[in-house]
């Protein structure tokens, strides 16, 4: 079982690549174990395309320095996947990517508005952007980015399968790789819409009454999309 999340982890980090979602070893996914005590996640510097069961490193959530002996150095930012873990709850997949299009609306520090049902269906509003760091703590500067993740989330108070990571990239996340991969796609799909979108109009042009449906439809109380599980 536990070579499992090697192997699966491996594999999630390879979607990253072959969705166009980001280049070269740009990029990183992590998994969940289901006593939520370690995560799976890629080695730093690990090429998405190219990696393999091997290029995986097991961490600790407690103690995220004590490595298994000969292993890799896991990814520079490990210690935001483990701060995001600590605060969402039913989250077992968390990626972080550089896909063109929500990279240049984070870069932009752009939170994209709702101009249609495909976003509605996803955000209640905004794709939300995280705090913005004024100063980097040179020391601890991934846990920073995860803390701004957090801080922004806490406002948001509504279904988020993922966020802006200002000035920097995406990160989504979800109930096990499939759901996270699929976030990931939909973010970057919705962000390339919403640019295009906006060259065209400034505002937008559905109604309060059609967006606020389409996003209870999926994500509301009496939410009917999809199959009873």
């Amino acid at each position: 079982m536990k070579d499992n999340f090697f192997i699966k982890t491996a594999k999630i980090n390879t979607e990253i690549y072959k969705n166009n979602l980001s280049i070269l070893n740009f990029g990183n996914a992590s998994i969940l174990d289901k006593k939520r005590e370690n995560i799976f996640i890629k080695a730093s510097g690990v090429y998405t395309k190219l990696c393999k069961r091997n290029d995986i490193v097991k961490v600790n959530l407690k103690n995220p320095k004590k490595l298994l002996p000969k292993s890799l150095k896991p990814s520079v930012d490990t210690a935001m996947h483990i701060e995001l873990y600590k605060n969402l709850k039913n989250i077992n997949c968390i990626i972080h990517a550089h896909a063109e299009y929500a990279t240049i609306l984070a870069q932009a520090n752009v939170e994209p508005k709702c101009f249609g049902t495909t976003h509605a269906d996803f955000y209640y509003d905004m794709i939300p952007l995280s705090k913005k760091i004024n100063k980097v703590n040179e020391r601890n500067y991934e846990y920073q980015l995860g803390r701004s993740i957090i801080f922004r989330l806490k406002k948001y108070k509504k279904y988020c399968p993922g966020i802006l990571l200002r000035d920097h990239g995406l990160v989504a996340w979800g109930a096990n790789d499939k759901e996270a991969i699929n976030n990931l796609i939909a973010i970057e799909f919705i962000s390339k819409i919403y640019y295009k979108t906006s060259l065209i109009i400034n505002k937008p042009k559905i109604n309060n009454s059609v967006k606020n449906f389409h996003y209870k439809r999926k994500h509301g109380i009496k939410s009917y999309y999809g199959q009873k599980k």
